[in-house]
């Protein structure tokens, strides 16, 4: 053993962590001390023109600005090894804090106790640490207390970073490879995503379960191992606690109109239901579902909205358009005029009274219009406020488990499914090109078949009305398709405000954009809409869609559920063929 060896393995944690405390930049601004001269020697000196480099320090009463760049940059290097410790390797990220907030300890009550060498070169890069960690962790907790909006947004792209950054890195990996390896690689790396996307969404909850439901309903679209994971969000979303739902549904019920005209005392939950049921029936981003009977015996269905819900909401939105304009340019269709219309639409679904008002509207219609095949729930509006429904309890076998059988074998009411999907197709005719009010979210979850065949429509908290001008453009659209008129088709989507690039649609072939079109507003098989849009072989790709009327977005995310669930069940339909007589009746209206 050296000298130095054994002075450092005599000595104490803290005599050593004095000694190399003082980073080494630190000690480059202590001033360097005058030296005494002869006027011999200084006049000599000044002379070769070296005076000022002996006759004044280095620092004059303030650090050397090398000095403090140097320590900056430490500080920065500090902290960002932790920040990417955080983001990108969460399992290490407790060790890393438990470890490093331990070098506290040890030094404080460890100070005398004999350091060998390897502890100290195992301690020493987590002493280095141990500042940023503290501060990082303090700082977490503040704002977690203070301003939990902005901890939500750092939650969200804490998880989401590197699920876009593992994604980019493969993308850059399989540029070389056959396609079969390919196959193989991107396999493994959606399986990781799906698994990874379901993980944030369940932790955050608020609207990014909204969006999953969407992605679920798009087996053609999404990836499968991303269909497999989020399917399981379309009806069993993680509840909230009955006794929260309790004394919401209490508070609600003295705030209705039968509450209003009775004293605080006599609304009470007990003055109208025998029973609820404390299991949901369903859960949902915005509100969940609990079974109900009524004092005279009647079955109902309370949904409840989740208290402190809006103000999540509109956190999720905002980061959802951040992350639009974050993939601009990355992808080949813009997404965030789409992510402007759900900005857009979404909070209308706290209001219960407009879905209220929807649901009536659709019922009617269906009622008046003979499909009969198609029921609708009827609210009791003496109970019904902004936050909270009642209605009457619509009992059958959800879509989920048909599309995706416990078993795995196919469900036994597989045709009557098929048949049902097909009468829903008839009634969105009606809704969408002559009323102009239509259920914009039927997606699994929100389909029951009926033990008589028939179809329940449930959940119109994001249904949407349309004015008679875009009815008519969808109209003519769904003409064209029929016709197979490929001009008339490209001119109907820039009509509507579809902008492919190039403009000019002389400049590429029709089939194309028609192609396109099919796939936005019809639910046949087009094999080009199996393909991912991030994919490389894309019809995005050839003709990416620069500019988007998000006027129309609901419309076409209607469609695109109804395609998800003719995909699943393998019907060959054609919605343009079914909707023809309802479009040329649109447009015979003044």
């Amino acid at each position: 053993m050296t000298a130095r060896g054994a002075e450092e393995a005599g000595s104490s944690w803290s005599d050593r962590g004095r000694k190399y405390k003082r980073p080494l930049l630190l000690t480059i601004a202590e001033p360097i001390p005058r030296q005494n001269y002869t006027p011999a020697t200084r006049k000599k000196d000044i002379r070769a023109g070296v005076a000022a480099k002996y006759s004044r320090p280095l620092v004059e009463g303030r650090p050397h600005v090398l000095a403090l760049i140097g320590s900056l940059a430490v500080a920065a290097a500090k902290f960002a090894t932790v920040i990417v410790t955080k983001v990108f390797y969460a399992k290490t990220w407790p060790f890393l804090q438990t470890a490093s907030l331990s070098t506290f300890f040890i030094e404080r009550h460890c100070a005398n106790a004999k350091v060998s060498t390897a502890a100290r070169i195992l301690l020493a890069p987590l002493h280095w640490l141990s500042g940023p960690v503290l501060w990082t962790t303090l700082s977490q907790c503040l704002i977690s207390l203070c301003w939990p909006d902005a901890y939500r947004t750092l939650r969200f792209w804490r998880r989401i970073l590197p699920i876009y950054t593992r994604y980019m890195k493969t993308k850059w990996q399989v540029r070389n490879k056959s396609l079969a390896e390919r196959e193989k690689v991107w396999s493994q790396r959606h399986e990781w995503g799906g698994q990874k996307v379901y993980e944030l969404i369940v932790d955050m909850s608020g609207f990014y379960v909204k969006s999953a439901q969407i992605l679920a309903s798009k087996g053609e679209f999404v990836p499968g191992a991303w269909t497999k994971h989020l399917s399981k969000l379309l009806d069993s979303v993680p509840p909230h606690p009955f006794h929260e739902v309790k004394h919401t549904i209490q508070k609600q019920l003295r705030e209705s109109p039968w509450g209003m005209s009775r004293s605080k005392q006599k609304a009470s939950i007990d003055c109208i239901f025998l029973n609820i049921e404390k299991v949901p029936l369903a859960a949902a981003s915005i509100a969940q579902v609990h079974g109900g009977i009524l004092q005279d015996g009647t079955q109902v269905v309370v949904k409840v909205q989740h208290r402190g819900m809006e103000t999540m909401m509109r956190s999720d939105l905002r980061n959802l358009v951040w992350l639009a304009r974050f993939l601009q340019g990355q992808l080949p269709v813009d997404l965030y005029p789409i992510v402007k219309e759900i900005r857009n639409t979404i909070p209308l679904e706290f209001n219960f009274e407009r879905e209220i008002w929807f649901m009536d509207a659709i019922k009617k219609s269906m009622r008046d219009n003979q499909f009969g095949q198609i029921v609708c729930p009827s609210p009791c509006k003496e109970f019904c406020t902004k936050k909270l429904i009642v209605m009457e309890r619509i009992d059958g076998v959800p879509f989920t488990q048909i599309l995706h059988p416990s078993e795995g074998n196919t469900h036994p009411r597989v045709s009557e499914a098929m048949q049902a999907v097909q009468y829903l197709l008839e009634a969105y005719g009606q809704m969408i090109f002559l009323d102009g009010v239509f259920h914009a979210d039927p997606h699994a979850g929100n389909l029951f078949l009926l033990p008589d065949g028939k179809l329940g429509l449930l959940d119109y908290g994001q249904s949407k009305e349309i004015d008679r001008s875009l009815r008519h453009k969808l109209s003519r659209m769904v003409l064209a398709l029929c016709e197979g008129n490929n001009l008339a088709i490209a001119l109907a989507l820039l009509d509507m405000g579809l902008v492919f690039e190039p403009a000019d649609v002389v400049r590429f072939p029709l089939e194309r954009i028609a192609t396109a079109a099919r796939i936005l507003f019809d639910v046949c098989y087009v094999e080009e809409a199996t393909v991912s849009p991030m994919s490389q072989n894309s019809i995005l790709k050839e003709i990416p869609l620069k500019k988007f009327n998000q006027e129309v977005w609901m419309v076409i995310r209607t469609n695109l559920l109804l395609r998800g669930l003719c995909f699943s069940l393998k019907l060959e339909l054609s919605a343009s063929n079914i909707w023809r007589p309802f479009a040329m009746s649109a447009l015979k209206e003044p």
